[in-house]
């Protein structure tokens, strides 16, 4: 944009009109495209950041894990390195999902990843063109989240381990969906809020439009979502004791995100 504000004034000076013009609109879009399949080509590294904090969502994943296979009768060390190690290096795929997307924008740059002491977060520099853009880097970490489960649930198959590993690999591939399934929530600002904003934003045409329509459509899904987590650790507390301190976890990670990304 900036060499197109520069080259149509100096075409409109040279007395340049009708055809000449539309030739000097395309020499920059042909030279933004170039430049577009050089940065895909050689991209830009990304800064991964670990912050003092970075401890948290290792313990905190730990003693999840630790928790639930005391529970459930499974190895509890074991359970708890899984956790951290497993459950910290899940937050981390789950935002290098969002970071593979965003390369391919022209105009979204991915800056870094931080561990923090509410988990991962991606920050992102530009903006985007269009509703499909935003909305193909939303959905790339909970495809990146569900990928991991699916693999680990294959593990479980092709490797011959032992019945209390086989149940923590379930666990930690368990422990993806609920990534997965947490942030497509479509609530800001979480990536469901992003996905569907994305969706609306092409079909409308607006991206105000569409952000005015999903506050109404969350409003809703919170009325079904809060009494269904409240009737789930009801009836089952472990349950639903871990989805809603995963949800917290993740949702202050995702709030913790959008203010890096508006710095």
């Amino acid at each position: 944009m900036p060499a197109l504000l520069h080259e149509l004034p100096q075409a409109m000076v040279r007395g340049e009109t009708g055809p000449e013009l539309v030739g000097a609109v395309k020499r920059v879009s042909g030279a933004a495209d170039e430049r577009g399949m050089e940065r895909l080509a050689n991209p830009a590294p990304v800064r991964l950041s670990i912050g003092r904090g970075a401890i948290g969502p290792v313990l905190l994943l730990g003693a999840l894990f630790a928790w639930v296979g005391a529970r459930s009768g499974l190895p509890v060390a074991t359970a708890a390195v899984l956790g951290a190690v497993g459950g910290t290096a899940s937050l981390l795929v789950h935002e290098l999902g969002h970071v593979r997307a965003a390369r391919k924008p022209a105009g979204v740059r991915p800056v870094s990843v931080s561990l923090t002491w509410l988990g991962a977060a991606t920050r992102l520099e530009g903006e985007y063109a269009s509703g499909g853009e935003q909305a193909r880097v939303a959905i790339a970490g909970p495809t990146a989240s569900f990928a991991v489960a699916v693999l680990l649930t294959l593990l479980l198959y092709l490797l011959p381990i032992s019945l209390g590993l086989k149940a923590l690999v379930l666990l930690l591939a368990v422990f993806n969906v609920a990534i997965g399934l947490l942030n497509l929530i479509p609530a800001s600002p979480l990536d469901g809020y992003k996905l569907i904003v994305g969706l609306l934003w092409s079909r409308l045409g607006s991206e105000a439009a569409a952000r005015r329509l999903v506050r109404r459509l969350a409003v809703a899904v919170t009325a079904i979502e809060v009494p269904g987590a409240a009737a789930l650790t009801v009836e089952k507390p472990l349950l639903g004791t871990a989805v809603i301190m995963l949800a917290a976890a993740h949702y202050g990670q995702k709030l913790l995100a959008a203010r890096l990304s508006s710095r």
